[in-house]
């Protein structure tokens, strides 16, 4: 099968950031099949990026390396890491972009990018995710070994996200994934119902149970249901429920049992 590289950032694709890194890659493992995850995360939203990568990452095949990059940070003192978590290649960022994988993927082995034999000449301070990023994933499809990418990393860098809480009559969290259909995605995991949910309430909105897919309910009324992150979801039936609910990342979500 042919190696892959996948891509996941905030980069949008007007300006032509994301072809110069395909182009890296190309030019170094012309070989590769590349796959754009997507490019439509929010500018500088790293736990959107965690979310999605971890989510998409799971459903490619052992070998693939993912190349991820939401990095405001880039040119200053964080660490530009590799990651191979259960042969599952992951190439960006030290700043808590690959969080979930940390808990998801074990055992992990991370290691900061420091042989210059796996970047460009020269890289760029403000565009690592060309000059170092993609052209490391390269190398690495195109087989050099990952031990000589850098010296281990011990301690990467995990967001503080935040976390759900069982509480005497439920569960406590909130909405931490806006999709681009306006679903809200919660931190409750489909792991921490373990009764039959009776409501959940979000904002001034009191939803009756968990439905199992959209079309139970009518056009245009609000819902509850589990996504395919394995998420309590908050959706309006052909509908954008962030604009119909008014709410945001961050906005409470309560379930009761």
């Amino acid at each position: 099968m042919e190696p892959v590289i996948t891509f996941t950032t905030d980069f949008g694709t007007r300006d032509g950031y994301t072809a110069q890194m395909k182009g890296v890659v190309l030019g170094i493992c012309p070989g590769a099949r590349l796959i754009d995850v997507t490019h439509d995360i929010r500018p500088y939203a790293i736990l959107e990026g965690a979310l999605v990568l971890n989510a998409v990452s799971r459903h490619f095949p052992e070998g693939t390396i993912h190349v991820g990059v939401v990095d405001p940070g880039v040119g200053g003192p964080r660490r530009e890491m590799a990651l191979n978590a259960g042969n599952r290649f992951y190439v960006g960022p030290d700043n808590g972009l690959f969080s979930f994988i940390f808990d998801s993927c074990q055992p992990w082995e991370a290691r900061a990018i420091s042989n210059s034999d796996y970047m460009l000449p020269d890289p760029h301070p403000t565009f690592h995710g060309r000059d170092v990023f993609s052209a490391t994933a390269a190398h690495l499809c195109a087989g050099r070994p990952f031990d000589l990418v850098g010296p281990p990393i011990q301690d990467p860098v995990r967001l503080n996200l935040p976390q759900a809480f069982q509480s005497q009559d439920g569960i406590r969290g909130q909405i931490i994934y806006v999709d681009r259909f306006g679903n809200l995605t919660s931190n409750i995991s489909a792991q921490m119902l373990t009764r039959k949910a009776r409501s959940i309430e979000v904002g001034n909105l009191v939803i009756q149970g968990i439905r199992r897919f959209f079309g139970e309910v009518s056009e245009g009324e609000p819902l509850a249901l589990i996504n395919s992150f394995g998420f309590l979801e908050i959706a309006v039936n052909m509908r954008d429920a962030s604009e119909v609910l008014d709410l945001r990342t961050g906005a409470d979500v309560r379930l009761l049992w």
